[in-house]
């Protein structure tokens, strides 16, 4: 996290330079300023998922849970999470290049949506590529959160951490519209803030969204409850219209065995404020948020792939 320190005289110690700037800014013809008081700004990054600031006896306590979004040739969604994370949510986050090999200590990776290399080949099949992606699956392996947004999906399931493949949509066009989708399972790390059956509004943007699994794999996918959301109608029901893309089973998102990686094809960031329409999307960060203060047996289980791997 980042701590931002002020320091300033106090009014009892001269401050010349102060002063002169105050002249100066009268005889601009701001003869509203009264004071000027020179000082130093200190920017101090801390390590660590938490920090104790302030007094000892009444100390403040700081969550620091730090985003790191991933940028690709092609991404169109990486600001827009970016800004969701950083200035809706208020939470450390950091732009990631695809080909750098450092995560910056972040506690979530977030692929965001676009076209990742133009889509060419198959969506996702070179982003799977890239230098970093090998971070990603070494942190995911450790049991890092890692979420996976539209096309971050489609890479998620390029690279093997999440099972099954994506298809063009049913009716072979581009989607671009809100639709409804049912949170399947309220226990995860990415929708404790949520409740099971919870209908929310997001929207969708994308050509190649129709999941698709093996007889075998989706019975898996059924059977260990990876299932966390499936597209439905206003009052949850699942309908062959609401299921816009043809996803088998209505899937619009599943984890993996671990609970710790999470793709979905709808745009949570996209539904994160008022001025958007929709505000649904801000439960699933901040249900991550909340998964770190409040530990349940994903992140237990987790923290027991880290110490395993770190010994």
């Amino acid at each position: 996290m980042r701590v931002r320190i002020l320091v300033s005289f106090k009014d009892s110690v001269l401050d010349p330079q102060g002063q002169t700037v105050k002249n100066a800014l009268h005889t601009m013809g701001y003869a509203a300023v009264r004071d000027v008081r020179q000082g130093k700004v200190f920017d101090i990054d801390l390590e660590g998922r938490e920090v104790r600031l302030g007094n000892p006896q009444r100390p403040l306590k700081v969550a620091a849970m730090k985003f790191g979004v991933v940028r690709f040739p092609g991404s169109n969604c990486d600001f827009d999470t970016y800004h969701a994370l950083r200035n809706v949510l208020k939470r450390p986050t950091v732009m990631l290049w695809h080909k750098d090999h450092d995560l910056r200590g972040v506690d979530c990776v977030v692929l965001p949506g676009g076209f990742a290399y133009g889509d060419y080949l198959r969506v996702g099949a070179i982003a799977r590529f890239s230098p970093l992606m090998h971070e990603v699956q070494a942190f995911a392996k450790k049991g890092g959160r890692v979420l996976g947004i539209c096309n971050g999906f489609q890479i998620l399931l390029e690279l093997g951490l999440l099972p099954g493949a994506m298809l063009r949509n049913k009716n072979l066009k581009f989607l671009c519209q809100h639709v409804h989708v049912r949170v399947e399972d309220a226990r995860t790390d990415f929708t404790r803030a949520l409740g099971k059956g919870q209908v929310l509004r997001i929207p969708i943007a994308h050509f190649d969204g129709n999941y698709y699994a093996p007889p075998r794999v989706l019975k898996e996918i059924e059977k260990n409850r990876q299932v966390v959301f499936r597209y439905c109608d206003a009052e949850g029901r699942t309908t062959g219209e609401a299921n816009v893309n043809g996803s088998l089973n209505a899937i619009a998102g599943i984890r993996n065995k671990d609970g710790n990686v999470l793709g979905l094809m709808p745009h949570p960031e996209r539904a994160s404020e008022k001025i958007l329409g929709s505000e649904d999307g801000r439960g699933i960060f901040e249900s991550l948020i909340l998964s770190l203060e409040r530990p349940g047996p994903a992140r237990r289980t987790a923290a027991r792939k880290k110490a395993r791997h770190d010994r």
